[in-house]
Protein backbone atom coordinates (compact mmCIF):
# COMPACT_ATOMS: atom_id res chain seq x y z
CA UNK A 1 0.00 0.00 0.00
CA UNK A 2 1.36 3.42 -0.88
CA UNK A 3 2.07 5.67 2.09
CA UNK A 4 1.77 2.75 4.53
CA UNK A 5 4.97 3.62 6.36
CA UNK A 6 3.97 7.29 6.48
CA UNK A 7 0.63 6.34 8.07
CA UNK A 8 2.36 3.97 10.51
CA UNK A 9 4.91 6.60 11.56
CA UNK A 10 2.05 9.02 12.21
CA UNK A 11 0.78 6.68 14.93
CA UNK A 12 1.94 6.70 18.54
CA UNK A 13 2.20 2.91 18.67
CA UNK A 14 3.09 0.69 15.74
CA UNK A 15 2.40 -3.02 15.45
CA UNK A 16 2.92 -5.34 12.52
CA UNK A 17 1.87 -8.84 11.65
CA UNK A 18 4.51 -11.51 11.49
CA UNK A 19 5.28 -13.71 8.50
CA UNK A 20 4.02 -11.31 5.83
CA UNK A 21 4.62 -7.78 4.65
CA UNK A 22 7.41 -5.28 5.03
CA UNK A 23 8.05 -1.61 5.71
CA UNK A 24 10.05 0.52 3.29
CA UNK A 25 10.90 4.07 2.32
CA UNK A 26 10.74 3.43 -1.46
CA UNK A 27 11.46 6.96 -2.69
CA UNK A 28 15.13 6.37 -3.64
CA UNK A 29 14.23 3.19 -5.52
CA UNK A 30 11.42 4.98 -7.36
CA UNK A 31 13.44 8.09 -8.24
CA UNK A 32 11.30 10.30 -6.02
CA UNK A 33 12.37 12.77 -3.39
CA UNK A 34 11.32 12.53 0.23
CA UNK A 35 8.94 15.35 1.12
CA UNK A 36 9.96 17.66 3.97
CA UNK A 37 7.00 16.49 6.06
CA UNK A 38 7.81 12.80 5.64
CA UNK A 39 11.52 13.45 6.25
CA UNK A 40 10.81 15.28 9.50
CA UNK A 41 8.27 12.67 10.61
CA UNK A 42 10.78 9.90 9.86
CA UNK A 43 13.50 11.65 11.87
CA UNK A 44 11.12 12.29 14.77
CA UNK A 45 9.82 8.73 15.01
CA UNK A 46 12.88 6.69 13.97
CA UNK A 47 15.66 7.92 16.20
CA UNK A 48 18.46 5.62 15.05
CA UNK A 49 20.47 7.45 12.34
CA UNK A 50 21.65 4.16 10.82
CA UNK A 51 18.04 3.10 10.23
CA UNK A 52 17.23 6.44 8.57
CA UNK A 53 20.33 6.14 6.38
CA UNK A 54 19.78 2.55 5.25
CA UNK A 55 16.00 2.92 5.08
CA UNK A 56 15.78 6.21 3.20
CA UNK A 57 18.98 6.24 1.15
CA UNK A 58 19.11 2.51 0.38
CA UNK A 59 15.34 1.79 0.32
CA UNK A 60 15.85 -1.22 2.58
CA UNK A 61 12.81 -3.42 3.15
CA UNK A 62 12.21 -4.30 6.81
CA UNK A 63 10.37 -7.46 7.84
CA UNK A 64 8.41 -7.30 11.08
CA UNK A 65 11.33 -8.86 12.98
CA UNK A 66 13.82 -6.37 11.52
CA UNK A 67 11.45 -3.44 12.11
CA UNK A 68 11.02 -4.52 15.73
CA UNK A 69 14.75 -4.90 16.41
CA UNK A 70 15.42 -1.51 14.73
CA UNK A 71 12.64 0.19 16.79
CA UNK A 72 10.55 1.16 13.77
CA UNK A 73 7.63 -0.75 15.28
CA UNK A 74 6.78 -1.49 18.91
CA UNK A 75 5.36 -5.01 18.62
CA UNK A 76 4.81 -7.84 16.17
CA UNK A 77 2.08 -10.48 16.38
CA UNK A 78 0.74 -13.34 14.28
CA UNK A 79 -2.36 -12.36 12.31
CA UNK A 80 -4.59 -14.40 14.66
CA UNK A 81 -3.58 -12.18 17.62
CA UNK A 82 -3.18 -8.86 15.83
CA UNK A 83 -6.62 -7.33 16.45
CA UNK A 84 -6.83 -8.33 20.13
CA UNK A 85 -3.29 -7.13 20.82
CA UNK A 86 -3.90 -3.84 18.98
CA UNK A 87 -7.01 -3.26 21.08
CA UNK A 88 -5.13 -3.98 24.33
CA UNK A 89 -2.33 -1.65 23.29
CA UNK A 90 -4.81 1.13 22.50
CA UNK A 91 -6.60 0.77 25.84
CA UNK A 92 -3.34 0.55 27.79
CA UNK A 93 -2.07 3.66 25.99
CA UNK A 94 -4.84 5.88 27.30
CA UNK A 95 -3.42 8.74 29.38
CA UNK A 96 -4.68 7.78 32.81
CA UNK A 97 -3.04 6.87 36.07
CA UNK A 98 -4.01 6.49 39.72
CA UNK A 99 -3.36 10.21 40.21
CA UNK A 100 -5.11 11.45 37.06
CA UNK A 101 -8.31 9.76 35.95
CA UNK A 102 -9.60 10.16 32.43
CA UNK A 103 -12.10 12.72 33.80
CA UNK A 104 -9.28 15.27 33.75
CA UNK A 105 -7.94 14.34 30.33
CA UNK A 106 -7.81 17.30 27.94
CA UNK A 107 -7.73 16.50 24.22
CA UNK A 108 -6.49 20.04 23.56
CA UNK A 109 -3.70 19.65 26.10
CA UNK A 110 -2.79 16.24 24.68
CA UNK A 111 -2.62 17.74 21.17
CA UNK A 112 -0.32 20.47 22.46
CA UNK A 113 1.94 17.91 24.13
CA UNK A 114 2.28 15.97 20.88
CA UNK A 115 2.85 19.17 18.90
CA UNK A 116 5.72 20.08 21.22
CA UNK A 117 7.22 16.58 21.03
CA UNK A 118 7.17 16.56 17.23
CA UNK A 119 7.41 20.30 16.41
CA UNK A 120 9.54 20.02 13.25
CA UNK A 121 7.39 17.25 11.79
CA UNK A 122 4.20 19.10 12.74
CA UNK A 123 5.33 22.33 11.07
CA UNK A 124 6.55 20.57 7.93
CA UNK A 125 3.32 18.58 7.61
CA UNK A 126 0.98 21.46 8.42
CA UNK A 127 2.64 24.31 6.55
CA UNK A 128 4.87 22.63 3.96
CA UNK A 129 3.81 22.04 0.40
CA UNK A 130 4.71 18.99 -1.64
CA UNK A 131 6.18 21.17 -4.39
CA UNK A 132 8.48 23.03 -1.98
CA UNK A 133 12.09 22.39 -2.86
CA UNK A 134 14.30 20.96 -0.14
CA UNK A 135 16.51 23.39 1.75
CA UNK A 136 20.15 22.46 2.20
CA UNK A 137 21.40 22.92 5.74
CA UNK A 138 25.06 22.41 4.87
Amino acid sequence: IGAGLFIALSCDFRIMRTERGFLQWPEARLGMRLSKGFAELSKAKVTEPVVIREGVLMAKKYTSREALTRSIIDHEFPIEELYDQAFKLAVNGLPESAAMKLDYFSPKGYTEIKTELYTDAYRALKFGRVEDLPHCRL
